[in-house]
C-alpha cells in the first residue's frame, strides 16, 4: 500500500505515515538505510508489521459488538484493531487496513464472519522506494 512519510523520530523509534488521508504512529523501521529511506513528505510502498497483545479468546470475541472494521489509537504506536474473521488455517482478520494473520489459532469454520478486536503493541512497518 502507498504511504506519505511524515516524520521520523529516528531508527526504531516513533514515525509518523498517512495512509489514505489518515496519520498513523509507527514504530520506524523505515529509516533503516539512510540511503535507500523515503524522505519527510515522500510517498511510499509501506508494510505494515505488527506485535500482538496476549488476549483470552473471551476478550477477542466480545469486544466488538459494533462490528466496527479499522484501527483506534491508543497511545503511540499501540492501536486497538478492529476487524471481521475472513478465514482459517490460519485465521485472518480484515482490519480495514490491512488483513491480519494469526490473532488467534481455530479449525471451526463457525469464526468466518465474527466481528472482532485485539490490541497491536506495536505497530511497525518497512518502507519501499516507488
Amino acid at each position: 500500500m502507498r504511504a506519505t512519510f511524515l516524520s521520523t523520530e529516528g531508527a526504531y523509534l516513533e514515525a509518523k505515515v498517512s495512509i489514505d488521508g489518515v496519520e498513523y504512529s509507527i514504530m520506524d523501521e523505515i529509516t533503516i538505510d539512510e540511503k535507500s529511506s523515503p524522505r519527510v513528505g515522500d510517498d511510499f510502498e509501506i508494510e505494515l508489521q505488527t506485535l500482538l497483545a496476549d488476549e483470552s479468546w473471551d476478550e477477542i470475541f466480545s469486544s466488538n459488538p459494533e462490528k466496527r472494521i479499522g484501527l483506534k489509537n491508543i497511545e503511540g504506536w499501540k492501536y486497538r484493531a478492529f476487524g471481521k474473521v475472513t478465514g482459517i488455517n490460519p485465521v485472518t482478520v480484515d482490519c480495514g487496513l490491512y488483513i491480519e494473520e494469526d490473532v488467534f489459532h481455530s479449525n471451526d469454520p463457525k469464526v468466518i464472519g465474527q466481528y472482532v478486536s485485539f490490541t497491536i503493541q506495536r505497530l511497525g512497518a518497512y518502507g519501499y522506494a516507488i
